[in-house]
Order: structure tokens, then sequence, then C-alpha cells
């Protein structure tokens, strides 16, 4: 047995202890927690093909793939996890999932500088109509900014400043004060369940999430 069928099996046993241990009136009202997991890669066919071995026994009845996103240039890559749009280091969590998360990482070798790479989003959520897009600072729910009018905004985050601005309904991070500027150099947002997220200041912005 290899360890992508430990971690399945292993999961499967304790999502089953865990459904028949709890008392029916519990089953039926517990929700899923809402998962948005971002991967930042060259190697996309890889990406998708670990993802499909790694990932969907983790997201409940839905595993969402969104629209991919390319970034032009050279940036690290990495794998970013939000829970209810609070930003989790999978790499110190003893759980399978993180497990996972880990051997999805150490598969693409996402520690290496990645050139033109591409932005692969999965969530198990249908993101909600929204007009504004949320703004996250440590996560906690900063502010909002509209998205149907045209606007400069600044937000402060752990390091600096970040500068977005909305043009035809778009949302575009214009400069931050980061090293790498993956932010910056991230497409516009437009469309419910997108997001942009600066690690180092400690910012995510996302459109139609749950809070």
């Amino acid at each position: 047995m290899d360890r992508r069928e430990f971690f399945r099996l292993g999961f499967f046993r304790v999502k089953d202890h865990a459904r028949k241990s709890a008392p029916e009136i519990i089953r039926r009202e517990i929700s899923p927690v809402a998962i948005d997991v971002s991967v930042l890669t060259e190697q996309v066919e890889l990406a998708e093909q670990l993802a499909d071995e790694l990932l969907p026994d983790f997201f409940g009845e839905r595993f969402l793939r969104l629209k991919q996103s390319r970034l032009n240039g050279t940036y690290p890559g990495g794998i970013l996890l939000f829970e209810q749009n609070r930003m989790r280091d999978y790499h110190d969590g003893a759980s399978l999932f993180y497990a996972a998360l880990r051997e999805f990482e150490q598969g693409l070798a996402l520690r290496e500088l990645q050139t033109d790479p591409v932005l692969l989003r999965y969530i198990n959520v249908i993101p909600a109509f929204s007009r504004s897009a949320d703004v996250f600072h440590r996560n906690r729910l900063h502010s909002a900014i509209p998205l149907y009018e045209d606007g400069r905004f600044e937000i402060e985050g752990s390091l600096g400043t970040m500068r977005v601005v909305v043009a035809g309904q778009r949302l575009t991070v214009v400069s931050s004060s980061c090293e790498q500027q993956t932010c910056v150099g991230h497409p516009a947002i437009v469309t419910p369940g997108q997001r942009i997220t600066c690690v180092p200041n400690e910012i995510s912005i996302a459109i139609g999430m749950p809070v």
C-alpha cells in the first residue's frame, strides 16, 4: 500500500467512524467546512493528476475546479489552504488532509521557482453572487470593496500597503509591499469564487466565498 492509498483509506475509516458515532440529529445538521485550495505550479498536468488522486475524498460532496489563471514571469510555487476563508498552515497539522497536501506539494517540487506558472483552484462550495470583494487580514474580515463602481483602494497589511484598482467590475492588485509580487502578477478577479492572496502581508481578497 503506497502513501496515497493510506491517506485515502485512513480518511474513509475516520469519516465512517464519525458518521456512525454521531447522533442522527447532529448528522443532519452538520454543514461542510468551505475548503479552498490554490496551487501555483508550472506542472499543470501533473498537478491535476495529483489533485484527482489526493484531494476529492476530503472535499465532501463537491470537488469543484475553478478556471485556471496564468501568471507571466517567475514566482515561488506553493499551495494555499483556506477553510471558511481562514488561511491554514497544512505543514504543521496532523490530519490526513494536511498530510495529503504535503504529499501534493512534494510531488510537484513547489519549493522551487516556477516559470509562467498556472494557478489551479479547487473548492467544495458553489460561490455566491456578490457585488463586492471581501478583504481579509490575518484571517479576519477587514473590509469589502465594491465592484460596481470604479475606484482605487489601499489596504494595510502586515508588511505595508497593498493598492488595488477596480475598473469595469474587475479588481486588480497594482502594487504591494511584498518581495515576490505574486499578488501583483495575478490576473484581475471578477467572478464569484476568485481570490487574490498576498501571503507576506497576510491579506486575501475573495469574491463570493462564505465568510
